[in-house]
């Protein structure tokens, strides 16, 4: 699969090391390649440390590639120009392994943003100091030219809408939300970050009860070393068909079933008191005669990025899906 994010690529530190841009998740980036003999540097790396202080403690974080394809202007190692950077403007922003972002060896990450967002003349980077902003999806949302200054991208409100929308914004991931386990204590979905989830309605007297969760289990036993939870939501909207209480229905689970997968809070998941986390499920997929779950054991696929890609009607055995879970997975 080609990459959906900036998160599902991994780089190099300035000193060699891997880093997994999925540690960034949730966060609005800037992305720039920089120079330290060019005669935009000064300017740019005041600005940039200025933006950086200012909405570091918002969630903001500048992330500097080096390069010198232009003009030869950054000639040094790794460790000259972290010293120079460190000595010069005091930029506490993490400095990458120098890359290429144009040619036949263009780092992977900068092919992904230059697709994302054409410059006016075709994707090329022009020079030093182009910046790229990427919302905390993931995604760029807008491209810089190097002559634009970092501050004025904050007074064009690139940057400055983007910070100030984050708590505005509706939710744009399943790993946003907090549940309620079946004891009743809060579950931050973002633990599951970077897991493919198969998110499931389940009840313990229903006539496809016992069909799903032998799936179910099988499922889990397959893949749950290369990614995949199973969140089991119980629900009694349909037919009265899981009436106990938490307790009672995890007794049933892990007595009947030997299920090892997570049991969450009785929730609704129709109707004006509809979990928050369906009401995001159901938008992000809708059914053949609307957006209404049908009846027990329907089921979402989210993948890696938190995204519901397919929803399956309570028919749908679960071992149908498989095909599915193997390629969000990457299991060949």
């Amino acid at each position: 699969m080609e990459p959906q994010s900036v998160y599902d690529f991994t780089i190099k530190d300035s000193k060699g090391n891997d880093v997994d841009l999925s540690l960034y998740r949730g966060k609005v980036l800037l992305i720039v390649n920089v120079a330290s003999k060019c005669g935009l540097t000064n300017n740019n790396y005041t600005e940039l440390n200025e933006l950086y202080q200012k909405y570091k403690e918002h969630g903001f974080e500048i992330l500097a590639f080096p390069c010198n394809q232009f003009g030869g202007q950054e000639p040094g190692t790794n460790d000259e120009i972290v010293d120079f950077v460190c000595t010069r403007f005091k930029s506490e922003f993490p400095i990458f392994d120098k890359v290429e972002v144009n040619g036949e060896n263009t780092a992977p990450l900068y092919k992904f943003l230059k697709k994302a967002k054409y410059g006016i003349i075709g994707d090329n980077i022009q020079w030093n100091f182009a910046k790229f902003l990427v919302d905390k999806n993931g995604q760029a949302v807008d491209r810089y030219y190097p002559t634009t200054s970092p501050l004025n991208i904050e007074q064009r409100e690139g940057l400055a809408k983007e910070m100030d929308s984050q708590s505005e914004k509706d939710p744009q991931s399943v790993f946003e939300f907090t549940v309620k386990d079946a004891k009743g204590n809060d579950v931050d979905l973002s633990i599951y970050m970077g897991k493919v989830l198969l998110i499931v309605n389940v009840a313990s007297k229903c006539g496809m009860t016992n069909s799903n969760y032998v799936e179910l289990n099988q499922l889990y036993e397959k893949y749950k070393e290369q990614g995949l939870e199973i969140l089991a939501f119980p629900c009694n909207q349909f037919g009265e068909e899981e009436p106990g209480s938490n307790d009672q229905i995890l007794d049933f689970v892990c007595t009947r079933f030997k299920s090892e997968f997570p049991i969450f809070d009785k929730i609704e998941v129709n109707g004006k008191n509809a979990a928050p986390l369906y009401k995001f499920l159901k938008k992000g997929k809708w059914g053949i005669l609307g957006d209404d779950i049908q009846w027990n054991f329907a089921k979402f696929l989210v993948d890696k990025n938190g995204q519901a890609v397919d929803r399956y009607y309570p028919t749908t055995s679960p071992l149908t899906i498989e095909r599915d879970i193997k390629r969000l997975l990457g299991v060949l």
